[in-house]
Order: structure tokens, then sequence, then C-alpha cells
């Protein structure tokens, strides 16, 4: 654990920022449910309403909150003083002091270095996985491919859901942007994870009710859990296709007997 995060405030704090925090991921949740309820067709299914819910809640949460971060970590510094032969001051994080972010040498990147409201929730955030008050190269590039594909993509899938006459081609379209979503989503938090876990959980809060249980494991487990069913669903479907598939072609073979 680093110095700047050892100066953190203890975990079990429930500041107001942390309850801003939660109410924002709330907002957006219930907003996600009631667009999902206008543009899904009246028709459909609670498993059709839930799939529609999760792929905005999705876009929604890749678009606001993590462009957020993909904004901070590109644009958000603080200038340095020029680095001498005895001190190379950091461009990036304090946990790697000698990295060069973005070609800046003498400049500081992060939401750490901003107070934008966006900026102050990830602060909070910052509190369970302090990587995410800089630009750690490994979470950017993540977070790059989530915000510019992964959000888009959701949304995509938002638009098929809501088609009230879907052709064959869009309805197997649907299921298998949803199983590459779904797979990229449980890849990008493996990826984000297990430089941790392989170096002692650095960076992470590994104490506490709030970073830990809440930000840590319920945020995180969400986009493990959620995106896993999905894959189960979308299975069923394909399988489906495949027996009926099968089935036609038994039906043929016995015509011709």
């Amino acid at each position: 654990m680093n110095a700047d995060k050892t100066a953190s405030p203890p975990s079990s704090l429930v500041s107001l920022t942390t309850i801003l925090s939660l109410f924002s991921a709330l907002a957006l949740l219930i907003l996600a449910i009631s667009f999902s309820r206008r543009i899904l067709p009246p028709s459909s299914s609670r498993r059709t309403l839930v799939l529609g819910t999760w792929h905005l809640f999705d876009f929604l949460i890749h678009t606001f909150f993590e462009g957020s971060f993909i904004y901070h970590s590109l644009c958000s510094y603080t200038a340095l003083a020029a680095p001498s032969p005895d001190y190379p001051h950091p461009a990036s994080l304090p946990a790697n002091p000698t990295a060069i972010w973005l070609g800046h040498r003498n400049r500081s990147y992060g939401a750490k270095h901003s107070n934008y409201p966006t900026a102050l929730l990830w602060r909070e955030y910052a509190l369970a996985d302090y990587r995410w008050a800089g630009a750690d190269p490994t979470v950017v590039s993540i977070e790059l491919l989530t915000v510019l594909v992964a959000g888009p993509l959701a949304a995509y899938i938002c638009y098929l859901l809501s088609l009230r006459r879907p052709t064959s081609a869009q309805q197997t379209r649907k299921w298998l942007l949803m199983i590459v979503l779904a797979t990229g989503e449980i890849y990008g938090g493996f990826m984000t994870f297990a430089p941790e876990w392989l170096t002692g959980c650095a960076n992470l809060e590994t104490e506490g009710l709030m970073h830990l249980w809440v930000y840590l494991v319920f945020f995180n487990g969400l986009w493990v859990v959620l995106p896993g069913w999905v894959i189960w669903e979308a299975w069923g479907e394909v399988r489906g296709v495949f027996d009926r598939v099968a089935e036609e072609g038994h039906r043929e073979e016995r015509k011709r007997r």
C-alpha cells in the first residue's frame, strides 16, 4: 500500500461524497429501468426487460462514469518540477515513479488532480482501488476499450431489443453481440484485477465494509454475475436454433425414406 493511499480516510468512513456517488449510480439505474420500459415492446417478457435494463445501465455507466475517468486520465494533471538527477519526478502514479505518461515527464495525471464532480467520484472509488486516482496504464487501456467499444455496443443491443418485429438476422445478431459484450466485460474485469492479485493487492483496500465489500466486491461483481447470466441465456437461444435446424434435418431425412 503506497503512502498516498495510506493517508486516505479510514475505509469504514461514509462521507457525503460516498452518499452522492452511490446516489448517482442509483440514479442511472432508475433511468435505465424507466427508459427501457419506454423503448421495449409492450409485450416484452420479464427476461427481455431485465436484458434491456442491464444493457442500458451498462451503456450509461460506461459512457458517463468511465468516460469521465478516461477524460481525467488524459486531461487532468498537475505540472511537476523539472526532474533532477537525484529525483525523477513521477509522470503517472507514485507506484511507478519513472513512467512517462503521454510523453510528459513533468506531469502527473488523473482524477486526483481535479475538483470536478466526476473527479470527486473517482477519488472516492480510489479509496478502494488507488489506481483510479491516477492514470494507471493497464486500467486506462482497458477503459478505453470499455468506453469506445463496449458502451456503443451495449447501446446497439438496446436498439435490437427495442425492435417490434426483428428479422431473423437481427435476432441472431442480438444474441451473438450479447455474448461478445458479456465475454468482454468478464475478461476486462479479470485483466483489471489480475495484476493486483499477482502483486499482493498493493493498491486495493482489503478491509472495511464500504470500500471492500460495496465498491470492490459488489459493484465489480455485478459485471461478472450479470454478464455470466447473459451468456447463459444467449447460449440457450443459440442452442435452440441449432436444435431446430437439426430437427428440420431429421424431418427431411425421414421424408426421403
